[in-house]
């Protein structure tokens, strides 16, 4: 259990990261093509972060269904 405690508070940080990004851009007028690096660079990120959870969930035994099937 502790596991998937790990990996769903793991999976919170990552939506907490995601609605602060959007947050950010919403306030942002007008837009900026600095805006557009960053925002790529994070999304990069939590993506990357998000795969490697679903990595880590798939070698687990005990969490077969942790899987985030609609990454790409």
């Amino acid at each position: 259990m502790v596991e998937a405690e790990f990996i769903i508070g793991d999976l919170h940080k990552q939506v907490r990261v995601l609605q602060s990004l959007v947050r950010d851009l919403e306030s942002r007028q007008p837009w900026r093509i600095e805006d557009d690096t960053g925002l790529r660079t994070t999304l990069r990120e939590v993506i990357k972060h998000l795969k490697g959870m679903e990595r880590y969930a798939a070698q687990r035994t005990s969490l077969p269904g942790l899987k985030a099937v609609w990454l790409n």
